[in-house]
């Protein structure tokens, strides 16, 4: 509903023809019109403020009171009002009894205009979205209350107004499938602010939408139904926020509504329901709840009594967004565990929105990665404030503001004061940065006193500004200076990290790769080595298809820049890093670097115990030239082709360990080789197999060596790796005091990453066992990482260990984990026997087990 005095005004368009002698007007004679008004009234009105209100220019706002005013007094009335008064009386009073089944067909004729509307503005197709669960229910507690308002309060872009328009859509189904006589009366609340602006209170408006002739007769109707009435009248109230109006009238509005619900809770079927922005609850909210008597009248639910903390429509649930996908792609959505942790990127609606129009009908959540969040906020961005109307004076107001920039756990603000000038000289673009939802105003209540902050509407947004400013600096510059500077910033890791990530995308959309010639010198980005590494490759994606002019360009400069050797010297075992890694698929890299990849996409393979995959990719090694695999220390190849064919024939080939056993005796002579730290801990766990104790040692030893040399860049989790094998080592051959010295440097070194979480955890096993003590809860903690990540090998490790070290009365456990290995087992060709007998073989070789 646009604007509700529609029809007076469009009876005072027919008066104004009527006295100009014009039958059909057209464009031409809106100059003489505008003469003839100009004349007769002495009042000035332009050609084009005629051709607005015929609607033969476009008209962004409804007519103003003083043009409403010339057009009355034109037609013989003392102004505007005098007009409505006129009209109002010669309103046929036989209308005075308005039927209830009327006044809900003019409430539904409106309430369907609404509806349609809000359709059509919604971001995706109305089919593809879902009902609000949270606003059901949210409303049926409000209905089972003797409270007569309802406030829906959450961000902006939480979905409150197509969550409240599938509600209504709904009751209205229900009203006729069901027989009712509920009647629903859903307007945005521009109407009655328009409605406020020319001095009408709330009853007075409602009298109005509802073509009642007075406000008296909508008394009277209310009054004829106050012993009971057929069904509940509702008003639902969309996008009640005070930065659509300035404060005075807004709070002029506010309070009137007050007033309207005080009058309608002598009537308990007449209810009303607002949606709202927290920061408007938070500025206004006192006005109800400073009032004992008023506030009961209206139910809110908030989580807790403080007005920051006004929100009661919550985010997308894992369900909801299943439910979502599933809506969009006509089939079942796949559960990824390792998917979940991306979800708060979707979990909000408007973000949802985005990421549907960033991957159209192919979305999934297998497709989640974290260069999501980014594409997400460049979307927002671009649509908010880089392109569009006052783009330019939002930008220059923002990069004032981020100079005054705090950061805090989970927000980016600035304090209120300090920005007191900018905002004045500014106040219709700050205006439009609140209503766009980048920012918004918070109030922090301590004591006797009261903290007021603007708040950033996430880190990732605030933190795109910073990123800008800085660059803006080096003249758009992306290079090791950037790099300096973010190392420098006394801001947590988290925040570091952000800014890092706009550099990559900076990087990645001008084409210059030069930052990534010094990624390896960024110390804080080791614990989010996995995802770093699939947020570059997943922007790569996004750059190239925003523009798929530098496409190849960018592919090539990609490939060649130092990026994809760092992103091949680790030992990560997160999904995130073979996602990464089989994104590099895609482009044309070095041989050293195509080894190297299939060989850690045969590892991971080889970890899911996904034995025909595994193969695909040792296949790939095998039809490269033998002159490729000189270049490295270790011939890769050779390592992953052995550990392969014992887990798949319970039988181990000499020849990769006689290679093992040649790098250990002449170490020097791989001087000048490439060493790669997968290759080091590929060839520990080809040793494990069937080896000496002391061969293990001596190679880990060296391999150690190797990574104490800091002229070569060693990452902490590899240091860690190799300590954690050295521990597990010494505690074999009955060193437990070497063994605890190194599991406590590995720890100190780095214990988070998952390949050293399970490392660790088996050697804990071990310990725990030597001690007597009940070893069996770490192994369902061990069981749990690898179910989380999918590493079906460790997973059959922990079980097949648990099994060999059951009594034989603990019946249940064993048949439990029987069972278990039965399913890993069921659709591989690799052999349980494998892991069975290096596990006898430990507990015959080990003196820490009795």
């Amino acid at each position: 509903m646009k604007i509700f005095l529609q029809p007076h005004i469009q009876e005072l368009k027919n008066k104004v023809l009527e006295i100009a002698k014009i039958d059909n007007i057209i464009a031409a004679d809106c100059y003489k019109l505008a003469l003839d008004i100009s004349t007769k009234t002495h009042k000035t009105i332009s050609q084009t403020t005629i051709k607005r209100v015929y609607g033969f220019a476009h008209a962004r706002y409804a007519p103003s009171t003083f043009t409403l005013n010339a057009l009355s007094q034109y037609c013989g009335y003392d102004s505007w009002t005098d007009f409505i008064k006129q009209m109002e009386t010669q309103k046929d009073d036989s209308k005075e009894h308005i039927t209830w089944n009327e006044i809900a067909q003019a409430a539904h004729n409106i309430t369907r205009f609404t509806i349609q509307t809000n359709k059509h503005k919604c971001g995706i197709s109305y089919l593809y979205t879902i009902e609000r669960q949270s606003i059901t229910d949210h409303i049926q507690r409000f209905l089972e209350t003797d409270t007569t308002g309802c406030i829906i309060s959450a961000p902006s872009g939480m979905g409150k107004t197509i969550g409240i328009t599938h509600w209504v859509d709904r009751q209205l189904a229900a009203n006729h499938v069901e027989n009712r006589n509920n009647i629903f009366l859903h307007v945005n609340s521009s109407s009655l602010f328009f409605a406020a602006g020319f001095g009408f209170h709330s009853n007075k408006w409602l009298a109005h939408l509802l073509n009642f002739p007075q406000q008296q007769h909508f008394e009277d109707f209310i009054l004829q139904y106050e012993k009971g009435a057929p069904g509940n009248f509702y008003i639902i109230i969309d996008d009640f926020n005070n930065n659509l109006i300035n404060n005075r009238l807004f709070d002029i509005v506010f309070k009137q509504l007050i007033d309207m619900a005080v009058y309608l809770s002598n009537y308990p079927w007449m209810k009303i329901i607002i949606t709202l922005r927290p920061s408007t609850w938070q500025k206004y909210g006192h006005l109800i709840e400073n009032h004992s008597e008023i506030n009961k009248l209206w139910f809110t639910d908030f989580p807790c009594s403080k007005r920051a903390n006004a929100v009661n429509l919550p985010a997308f649930t894992s369900q909801e967004i299943h439910e979502l996908i599933d809506k969009i792609n006509n089939a079942k959505a796949v559960d990824i565990d390792y998917a979940r942790k991306y979800f708060p990127v979707i979990s909000l609606p408007l973000h949802f929105q985005y990421y549907y129009q960033l991957k159209g009908d192919s979305l999934g959540v297998d497709q989640l990665n974290p260069a999501d969040e980014f594409a997400i906020a460049s979307l927002y961005l671009h649509k908010n404030i880089l392109k569009g109307a006052l783009a330019a004076e939002k930008q220059v107001m923002l990069s004032q503001l981020i100079e005054m920039v705090n950061f805090s756990d989970d927000h980016a603000y600035i304090n209120k004061k300090e920005a007191y000038a900018i905002i004045k000289e500014n106040n219709s673009i700050y205006s439009e940065l609140l209503h766009a939802g980048i920012l918004y105003e918070h109030q922090e209540e301590k004591g006797t006193r009261a903290a007021y902050q603007i708040r950033f509407k996430s880190l990732v947004l605030a933190s795109y500004f910073i990123a800008q400013d800085v660059l803006d600096k080096q003249h758009g510059q992306v290079d090791k200076t950037l790099i300096d500077w973010v190392q420098s910033r006394p801001y947590t890791d988290n925040i570091k990290l952000i800014l890092l990530k706009w550099f990559i995308i900076f990087s990645l959309e001008t084409g210059d790769l030069d930052i990534f010639n010094h990624m390896q010198d960024v110390e804080f980005i080791e614990p989010y080595q996995a995802s770093l590494i699939l947020f570059t490759c997943s922007n790569l994606d996004y750059v190239i298809n925003a523009n798929p002019a530098i496409g190849s360009t960018l592919n090539r400069a990609f490939a060649n820049s130092a990026f994809i050797d760092i992103a091949l010297d680790h030992i990560l075992l997160e999904t995130e890093y073979e996602l990464a890694l089989k994104k590099l698929l895609q482009y044309h890299i070095s041989p050293q670097q195509k080894i190297l990849l299939h060989t850690s996409l045969a590892f991971f393979e080889l970890l899911y115990l996904r034995d025909e995959e595994t193969l695909k990719h040792i296949e790939i090694l095998r039809s490269m030239p033998r002159e490729h695999f000189a270049d490295f220390s270790l011939n890769p190849l050779l390592i992953i082709e052995n550990i392969h064919h014992y887990y798949r024939h319970n039988v181990l080939k000499e020849d990769a360990v006689d290679e093992i056993r040649l790098f250990c005796r002449y170490p020097e002579r791989s001087t000048n080789l490439v060493h790669k730290q997968l290759i080091y801990v590929l060839g520990y766990i080809l040793l494990k197999i069937k080896t000496s104790e002391e061969i293990t040692l001596q190679y880990l030893q060296i391999v150690n060596q190797y990574g104490l040399d800091m002229n070569r860049k060693v990452t902490n989790d590899f240091k860690a790796c190799i300590q954690l094998a050295l521990a597990e080592r010494y505690l074999a051959m009955d060193q437990t005091d070497l063994a605890l010295q190194a599991k406590e440097e590995a720890v100190q070194t780095n214990s988070s990453h998952t390949i050293n979480r399970l490392q660790l955890g088996l050697l804990d096993l071990d310990l725990l066992r030597s001690q007597h003590k009940d070893y069996l809860h770490l192994a369902r903690q061990l069981v749990l990482i690898a179910k989380q990540f999918n590493l079906k090998f460790y997973e059959a490790k922990v079980r097949v260990y648990v099994l060999c070290s059951l009594q034989a009365d603990q019946k249940s456990l064993i048949a439990e984990h029987q069972m278990a290995l039965q399913a890993l087992f069921e659709h591989s060709r690799y052999k349980p026997e494998s892991f069975y007998n290096l596990r006898k073989a430990s507990l015959i070789n080990s003196s820490t087990v009795n």
